[in-house]
């Protein structure tokens, strides 16, 4: 048999042969290793890889949206997974006795852990994108009354997650225990006290701020949604965090035992954050150029574990990637990394304009780099910089690194000239990337992005095969420190931020976020989403971990669920939009030599930005050198979004309200 850790993409599939419509019943059960059998089947973190890194959200780039409708089916809507968990748990329960007396120590508590966790996972992912969904805690058949009742409330659904989570805590083994590259990905103590973490923040946070959203998401339970229930017991939102805390704290407890470990290789680079999503070391593929590969990455604590030779990742990275289809950094995200220093790349003294500064570590606009320079890490690591070339894991695609120890690939320029010269290597290079030309029907809204184009050689289409962070340490340090910031009123001590997120920041080479640090200072480049223009705002301890959580976290599936927890989606993902500046930029000012002598705001003897010729699709914001939001063209108008708040949930698919007209509809749909 395959070792566990490389048999979990998707649900784990090395049991085919089985007939479908009896799932793991007909596994034994007589045995442990027939139980363990079963829980490896149970692995299901989301398929593979999935190449579209949030598209089309406030952190890539806002093009148009809709208000959504209504559809026959979801793909969310399915019971398929908590029935082979209830199985194994009732087969259990006849195996072993009564589970709620089971310990660790029993030779199936590590089946039934698994049992616990997963469908835990399965009724919180339902939870996410439906609210309350009918509770599927026990073997049901087609005369079940569930078959056909109504929704669990949402309240009761969380109550199950967080009750099977913590059987899971209780049964599953410290990660301590199991040795060995084959075991990522096994499910340990850590990773369930982790998600239940995860859990605990997200409902805590979703019943503190979807409230005031304008629109009531639980329904009566009767004519419209699944109500408002609570079960005896349930935690209310200051336990939910008191609950995040402490699980989040255990994990990092566990990490500063040597469990666990930011993966910082690179650390003489900053551009460890980078390297690690793309640790793809098999057969001698050159991961980084320090040659490290997945052996010592301490970092994920659940991932999906994926090989070159045994399961292949199955997506065209490289490609989609280097294309820029996997996502882009909008102007507003861009600009959101902060300076070496700490602080946001425009200050203010006070709430007015006429006090606003450069921060003094920032490189200016002046300069195609410029921006790039003394700034967060993490930028650098997730973004394509218009003046180097870059690497890639396969030929057709760009230029793999085929040698260590050179970590970062050197400026590529245009030699100086206005005209087209074929001999150029930045001309005629597919893998030079420098492109100052603002082109026709333009908004020159992002930055691109290169997080998750792994490097190295002798990588084909659908060949890279990097592991999948499902939850890793970095997460739990956000996780910890909004909870302790939220139970604190917006008041975290500098300890709490040192023990957490702190340590994110030493890695991406960016100065530690204390109270002192940011007491009386004001972000004069904060985004106002509900007016669509910048301003000049007080920053706040629970901003700048929010902050901190968006750079961190960027393109790892977290962003809609947080716009949504924080009851600011239906704000983020409306309103007019701005890109990157072009006015008092590198593409106008007639002083830029960072080509050497020649103007290079001329390109192959046209201007880079030339709105007679290119204008831009939807105009200049400003043209006022006074103004916040001068020289920046729109990138997506106001009209052209229509995302509503009914759309915090789903709906429930058409088909099977036919089925069963018990499952009431989302309020608003």
């Amino acid at each position: 048999m395959l070792a566990v850790g490389l048999t979990m993409t998707a649900c784990s599939d090395f049991l085919d042969k089985e007939p479908t419509d009896q799932g793991t019943e007909a596994i034994t059960f007589k045995t442990p290793e027939q139980f363990e059998q079963a829980a490896n089947r149970l692995y299901c973190f989301g398929g593979k890889w999935d190449v579209k890194f949030e598209l089309n959200l406030d952190t890539s780039g806002i093009g148009a949206n809709d208000a959504g409708t209504t559809g026959e089916s979801h793909g969310t809507w399915g019971f398929g997974g908590h029935r082979e968990c209830n199985i194994l748990l009732e087969k259990a329960a006849s195996y072993a006795g009564p589970l709620e007396d089971m310990t660790a120590s029993h030779p199936i508590a590590t089946s039934v852990g698994t049992a616990y966790f997963f469908r835990a996972w399965h009724h919180f992912n339902q939870l996410r994108t439906f609210g309350g969904v009918p509770i599927i805690d026990h073997v049901i058949d087609t005369s079940d009354p569930v078959v056909y009742g109504k929704r669990n409330s949402r309240y009761e659904v969380a109550y199950l997650v967080m009750n099977d989570l913590k059987r899971a805590v209780d049964l599953l083994p410290k990660r301590s225990t199991l040795s060995g590259l084959e075991n990522r990905g096994k499910l340990t103590r850590e990773g369930a006290q982790g998600f239940l973490a995860r859990v605990a923040l997200y409902e805590a946070t979703w019943e503190k701020y979807t409230p005031s959203i304008g629109i009531d998401l639980d329904g009566d339970g009767e004519s419209v949604g699944a109500g408002k229930f609570k079960p005896e017991g349930y935690p209310s939102v200051e336990e939910w965090l008191a609950l995040a805390r402490d699980m989040s704290k255990a994990v990092i407890d566990e990490a500063e035992r040597g469990t666990f470990a930011l993966w910082d290789e690179c650390s003489d680079t900053g551009l460890s954050y980078y390297y690690l999503f793309n640790l793809d070391d098999a057969n001698g593929n050159i991961a980084n150029y320090k040659g490290v590969g997945k052996a010592t990455n301490k970092e994920f604590i659940i991932n999906n574990p994926y090989d070159v030779d045994l399961k292949k990742g199955g997506s065209n990275l490289a490609y989609t990637v280097t294309t820029g289809q996997s996502s882009n950094i909008s102007a507003w995200f861009g600009e959101s990394f902060v300076c070496s220093n700490g602080l946001p790349i425009h200050l203010s003294t006070s709430s007015s304009y006429q006090d606003a500064y450069y921060n003094e570590e920032f490189g200016g606009y002046d300069t195609f780099e410029g921006e790039f320079e003394n700034r967060d890490m993490r930028f650098i690591g997730c973004i394509i910089p218009p003046y180097k070339v870059t690497w890639t894991a396969a030929t057709e695609y760009g230029d793999p690194m085929t040698a260590l120890g050179n970590p970062y690939p050197e400026p590529l320029f245009p030699e100086p000239s206005d005209s087209w010269n074929p001999s150029d290597p930045a001309n005629v290079s597919k893998r030079g990337v420098y492109t100052p030309m603002i082109g026709v029907n333009s908004t020159h809204n992002g930055y691109g992005c290169r997080k998750y184009l792994i490097e190295g050689a002798g990588r084909s289409t659908n060949q890279e095969s990097a592991d999948w962070p499902v939850l890793r340490l970095a997460e739990v340090h956000c996780i910890y420190a909004e909870a302790v910031c939220e139970l604190g009123n917006g008041a975290i001590s500098d300890a709490d931020l040192d023990f957490s997120i702190n340590k994110n920041r030493a890695r991406a080479k960016v100065a530690r976020l204390t109270n002192s640090l940011i007491a009386g200072k004001f972000d004069a480049g904060w985004f106002n989403f509900a007016t669509g223009s910048y301003e000049c705002h007080a920053m706040t301890m629970l901003d700048e971990i929010r902050r901190e959580r968006t750079c961190e976290l960027f393109a790892e599936n977290f962003r809609m669920d947080d716009l949504k927890r924080w009851g600011i989606a239906h704000i983020n993902l409306n309103g007019r939009k701005l890109g990157r500046r072009i006015l008092g930029t590198a593409y106008t000012n007639p002083a830029n030599t960072v080509n050497g002598p020649s103007n290079v705001s001329n390109y192959y003897g046209e201007p880079a930005y030339n709105p007679q010729t290119r204008p831009l699709q939807y105009g200049m914001a400003s043209e006022d050198p006074a103004s916040p939001d001068y020289g920046r063209p729109i990138a997506t108008r106001a009209e052209n979004c229509f995302w509503n708040v009914r759309q915090y949930l789903d709906f429930i698919p058409e088909g099977q309200r036919r089925l069963n007209p018990n499952l009431t509809q989302k309020p608003g749909w």
